[in-house]
């Protein structure tokens, strides 16, 4: 298998995820779908991200938008499809909440830089080895206190090894506008929640 291909069905997984979870959630809001219409709903929307619009199948116009998912965005759409699909919960709500900490965190480290809004381009730092170490740091740390979003920092570890992504820079692995943009979004709808619950 060429490594073009190997990129190129990479990106349509996240698409594929995130899709498959937004019809999930619309066709079970009467409550919870059957295995056969949870299949067909997965299938249904394997095939609509591969129809040909122009030229191109679907997910690759979706791909024009990030076409280097990052592997923590596709780990987590996963992780939260799957919860949906199934009664078996992956990752507890301060699992969750550190995948949004850490998403923000990343994406207020990284996209200011990218603006010029710094003196220093923190993009540079994804193309040495001081990132990857720092996220094994941080991997180890939530690691030893349990928490299970650790393990999925591992993912792009994995998947930079296995070359599934176009890109080469580690920043490319851990975040993308997509996954920074949601867990700021996320961080920010639960500070609302507990001020205003407090």
């Amino acid at each position: 298998m060429s490594i073009n291909l190997v990129h190129y069905l990479y990106a349509g997984f996240a698409p594929w995820f995130a899709l498959s979870l937004l019809f999930l959630i619309l066709f079970g809001r009467k409550g919870p779908l059957s295995p056969k219409r949870t299949f067909g709903t997965l299938l249904l929307t394997f095939l609509i991200l591969w129809i040909p619009v122009m030229g191109w199948p679907l997910f690759r116009w979706i791909a024009v938008l990030e076409p280097n998912p990052s592997f923590l965005l596709t780990a987590l759409l996963g992780i939260a499809l799957w919860e949906k699909i199934g009664t078996r919960k992956l990752f507890r709500p301060c699992d969750w909440r550190m995948a949004w900490i850490f998403g923000a965190l990343a994406a207020l480290a990284l996209y200011p830089t990218g603006l010029g809004l710094t003196l220093w381009d923190a993009n540079s730092w994804g193309w040495r080895s001081p990132l990857p170490l720092v996220i094994l740091l941080i991997a180890t740390i939530l690691l030893l206190r349990g928490n299970r979003f650790g393990i999925l920092l591992l993912a792009p570890f994995l998947g930079f090894l296995l070359n599934l992504q176009e890109s080469r820079n580690f920043w490319e692995a851990i975040l993308d506008p997509f996954y920074g943009g949601f867990a700021l979004i996320a961080l920010a709808a639960s500070s609302l929640r507990k001020r205003s619950q407090a």
